[in-house]
This record gives structure tokens, sequence and C-alpha cells, in this order.
């Protein structure tokens, strides 16, 4: 059995395989299934910019069409950056095989496996609750056609307002709506796939500087772990020795946070700025929207949502930056003092080292963590505020 067929990467597997993202998927299947995805949903964004457009001199309704176009630009910027840094991770996905395959203490495999389990619940939940949302905003324009059957007068709303369809609206109109339903669960599978995977990286990365953290803790601690010799040969030193392996085992670690920085980072910048205007957008729309409480309600939806999906973008940012900070904390509070004069020494090194933590930054312009979260948020309501005065 593949490692990756285990129960914490199944779902990540199934998301990536689906949209073509897969890394170890054959190039052909792969290339075929993003090139069809692509363009359905590009023939449909296309459609949403005619609409906006013709529509161009009502404000309100430039608003309403621009949240859908919002969130399928949100989505192709995520397939974009999985297919322009698939080397990267594929090389992210690689080491964590590496890692489970290379570890021979059962108590760091064990640590690793815990990460990856919280990883899986998380992704889990995340992938629930955005394909909850996503089939509450598909489902609440079928209410006329639920309620009264399907005719010219009752037939579901489409997912957006189109002018000029470019074919007779009236004799394609279910062609025209799947259309419509398949591109938008097309943008809402790169996007959960995307970001499920981001947490499975953030999860292992996590356990990787707490598997550190642990083996530093046993070289130290360890019996006999006391002041040696100065002259006794660098083979004798022991606590040397095992103190290098941990050396190594932060490096792997940082260079796994590095390729997640090279993987996401330029994609984060451009991918943030979206989602602001999207909140806003939304936040205005939903506002001319009071009468009509379906549309309130799923305009509603689709902002919370929008904000959960900042705040784990965020939040898993901020697990890097806690966690490698914790290498460094818990090191400065061990007996680090007892150890052989050459071990003592290597340890002040690493300390000045690791003392700056690891960052993950949208597009090296700023760092990601909970904190630019709340800066992000009172940005976002400031553009509300904007559009809402304008409109």
């Amino acid at each position: 059995m593949d490692f990756f067929d285990s129960r914490n990467y199944r779902i990540n597997k199934i998301l990536l395989s689906i949209i073509g993202q897969w890394p170890f998927q054959s190039p052909r299947t792969s290339h075929t299934i993003v090139i069809i995805f692509v363009l359905i949903v590009c023939s449909q964004l296309f459609v949403k910019l005619c609409g906006m457009f013709s529509y161009i001199y009502d404000l309100d309704t430039v608003i309403e069409c621009l949240i859908p176009i919002l969130i399928d630009i949100s989505g192709l910027t995520k397939i974009m950056n999985s297919i322009l840094y698939a080397n990267e991770i594929r090389g992210l996905f690689d080491q964590i095989r590496d890692d489970f395959l290379s570890l021979r203490n059962s108590s760091d495999i064990e640590i690793l496996r815990k990460y990856a389990d919280n990883g899986r619940r998380l992704s889990t939940i995340y992938v629930c609750l955005l394909y909850m949302v996503i089939v509450i905003f598909l489902l609440l324009p079928l209410k006329p056609l639920i309620f009264h059957g399907a005719n010219t007068t009752t037939r579901p709303l489409l997912l957006h307002k189109v002018k000029y369809y470019y074919i007779d609206i009236d004799k394609y109109y279910f062609l025209i709506w799947i259309h419509g339903y398949l591109a938008s669960l097309i943008c809402g599978t790169w996007i959960i796939a995307a970001d499920a995977t981001f947490m499975i990286f953030v999860q292992h990365a996590c356990g990787l500087f707490i598997v550190t953290t642990v083996r530093i803790e046993r070289v130290i601690q360890q019996k006999g772990c006391l002041t040696r010799d100065a002259n006794s040969s660098i083979t004798e030193d022991k606590e040397y020795q095992n103190m290098m392996r941990c050396i190594c085992d932060h490096k792997a670690a940082v260079r796994f946070t590095d390729l997640l920085e090279v993987a996401y980072s330029k994609h984060f910048l451009f991918h943030v700025g979206m989602v602001m205007m999207t909140i806003s957008v939304t936040g205005v729309g939903a506002i001319a929207q009071l009468q009509d409480k379906s549309e309130l309600l799923r305009l509603t939806v689709l902002s919370w949502a929008l904000l959960f999906h900042l705040c784990c973008e965020c939040l898993n940012a901020q697990r890097i930056i806690d966690y490698s900070e914790y290498v460094y904390n818990n090191l400065i509070n061990l007996n680090w003092y007892d150890t052989s004069l050459r071990t003592k020494k290597l340890i002040l090194f690493m300390m000045m080292k690791i003392q700056a933590p690891c960052i993950l930054t949208a597009g090296g312009m700023f760092v990601l963590s909970m904190e630019t979260y709340a800066t992000l948020v009172k940005t976002t309501m400031s553009y509300f505020a904007f559009l809402r005065s304008a409109q």
C-alpha cells in the first residue's frame, strides 16, 4: 500500500487527484483534468465578466455580479499556484514520507503520527464546513424549483446575472444552469483541496519542531550528561554527537518550512488581497439584499466562510511561528550548562541561530499571523465602509 493511502493523507490524495494536482499522478491524467476544468471555469468567468459590464452603470448590480467573479478568480489563483509550484509541493510530500520512513525511535514516530492525525482532523473539518457553505450557496437559488416545480416562471435563478449569454437562454436554460453549478463546484474544490493540503504541511512542520525539541531534551537530560574532560575526543563525546544530530533535525524542519514559504508566499500575497476585496463586496451586496431573505442568507454565509478561510491561513502561519519559537524557549530552560564544554559551545551557537522564529509571509511583504489577521479584518471593514458610502 502506498504511504499516502493511509487515513491521515487519504482525503488530501482524493481531493488533489480530483483536480489533477496529486503530485504522483501521471502527467497525461493531470494535464487532461486541469485543461478541462480550467476551460469550464474560464468560459463561465468570461460570461460573468460580460454580464457585469452590461450593467456597468448600475452599481448595485455590478457589486452583485462581482462576488462570483472574485470567487472564480480566487479559485483560479489556487490552481495556478499548484501548477507553478508543483515541484515544491511534490518535494513537501516526499519529505513527509521520508521523515516517517527514516525515523527509528518509536516515540519520535508517534509524535509525527500525532501531528499527522491532527492535520487529518483539521483538514476534514475544514473540508466539511466549506462544502456545507458551497451546498447552501448552490441550493438557495433552487427554492422555486423545490417548492413549485420546474416551469418558465418558477425555474431556479441562475447563479449570476447575465444580460447576454451568446446563446438562447430560454432554449438552453438547463445546460447554462449546469454549466454555472459545475464551474462553482470546481472552483470550490480547487480552494478546499489547496487549503486542506496546506494544513497537513503545517502540522507536519509543527511535528518536526516538536521531535527536535524532544531529542534535545533527551541529550541534555540523559544520565551521565555531566561536564566532561575538555581534552576528550569528539568520538567519545556522545552528547556532542547527539547534539549535532539535533541540529541536523532542526535544519530539516527549517528546510521544510522554507519550502512551504517558496510554494505559498506569492500566492498568499495575491490571495489575501482577493479575499479582503471579496468580503467587502459581499458585505455590501448583503446589505443591498435585505429584502430578499434567501439571498441575504446566502451572502452572509459566504462572508463568514471567507473570514473563516482567511483565519485558517493566518492561524496555520501562526502555528509555524509558535512551534519554531518553542524549540528556542525550551532549550534555554534546560540544564544545557551541565553538558561537555564542546557541547555547550555548540548549544550557544544553536541558540543564536534559532532565536528568530520561522515565518510564512505574503510575498515577503508582511508576515502572516493572527495579529496580521486582525489588521486585515480592520482593513476589510474600511474597504466595506468605502464601498457602502459610494453605493
